[in-house]
């Protein structure tokens, strides 16, 4: 189901999340095939996919960087390096070969859950219940080594890892199936704006919004009053769920990028707004937000966008709009 919803919506946490679930079973399955180098991998590229997911998705919302994502490979490298030392004969210890990167796996598997509950400003209680069951199934985990062959607590660690894990994937089957999800679709409504960069005044700002109304835009605003179906993020130095320092021109230019790419995968113009550029010019000087705006006409160019501007021409020097308008338009 994870997978289905990555072929027909293209929402790519679910693919990392699926392929989480197919590692998972191959944890299971090698546990009772007590192979303990293929259980120590499995439950590595388990942490690892889920991982991956979820800073993936709160990279889409703006709340984690896409950096964060080269630190999902460090289970796989613990149990690789683990699996090293057990076939080289450097160690033979049950621990080393298996309790100790099974722990780490753990550890990445709460983690991934205390990270989703950021993401509670877009998808509510949804993100606070997968979040905090993904956590106690990781701090379960995390007594694997210690309890894994105290006979008596064998039937209770399994019961209770049983329902964790039927759980955590009922939870994240329906967090993938919400509209909050996979509300990023091609809009009903038929676009005609032609591609490249559109300058409006704040007079004709209401206007676009309702014109805009049924589209998916994506827009860096100081007035957070917009349609609800715009994916917005407020420019501000306040430390606020979707929010992006004005500062931080290449964050919001890789987001751009992302977005055009994907609203051309799925067959319409991406849209793109900012209603704000006098505020960065403030925070990052005029030739770098020239800059940082060339590079966003050229996405939304390649890609058939629009990148729409509202300008309060009053707020410029006559020699800067001039150059603003020459290089962008």
């Amino acid at each position: 189901m994870l997978a289905y919803v990555y072929l027909k919506y293209q929402r790519k946490p679910a693919l990392c999340w699926s392929l989480s679930w197919l590692a998972a079973s191959f944890s299971i399955l090698s546990d009772m095939l007590e192979n303990p180098y293929l259980l120590s991998l499995a439950e590595a590229f388990w942490a690892t996919f889920l991982f991956y997911g979820v800073i993936e998705l709160l990279n889409e919302n703006g709340i984690l960087a896409e950096g964060f994502k080269i630190v999902s490979i460090a289970p796989v490298i613990m149990s690789i390096y683990t699996i090293f030392l057990g076939n080289f004969g450097y160690s033979s210890d049950w621990f080393v070969i298996l309790g100790l990167p099974y722990a780490f796996s753990a550890l990445f598997i709460f983690f991934s859950g205390v990270l989703l509950l950021y993401a509670r400003g877009t998808y509510d209680s949804n993100a606070l219940y997968l979040g905090a069951v993904l956590s106690i199934q990781g701090l379960h985990e995390l007594d694997y080594p210690v309890l894994r062959q105290v006979a008596w607590f064998a039937p209770i660690g399994f019961t209770l890892g049983a329902f964790l894990t039927v759980l955590s994937a009922y939870i994240m089957v329906r967090f993938v199936f919400t509209e909050e999800f996979i509300k990023f679709e091609k809009p009903a409504v038929e676009l005609n704006l032609k591609p490249g960069v559109m300058i409006i005044t704040s007079q004709e700002y209401p206007g676009l919004k309702e014109t805009l109304r049924e589209v998916p835009v994506l827009a860096f605003v100081r007035n957070p009053e917009v349609p609800e179906t715009w994916k917005k993020f407020f420019i501000t130095n306040a430390t606020e769920q979707n929010a992006i320092s004005p500062t931080n021109l290449g964050k919001m230019a890789e987001m751009a990028s992302r977005y055009f790419r994907e609203a051309h995968e799925k067959g319409f113009e991406g849209v793109l707004l900012i209603d704000c550029p006098e505020y960065l010019k403030t925070y990052n000087g005029f030739k770098a937000l020239v800059k940082f705006l060339a590079s966003l006409k050229d996405y939304a160019t390649l890609y058939e966008g629009v990148l729409i501007l509202v300008l309060e021409k009053g707020a410029w020097e006559e020699k800067e709009l001039h150059l603003l308008e020459s290089l962008i338009t």
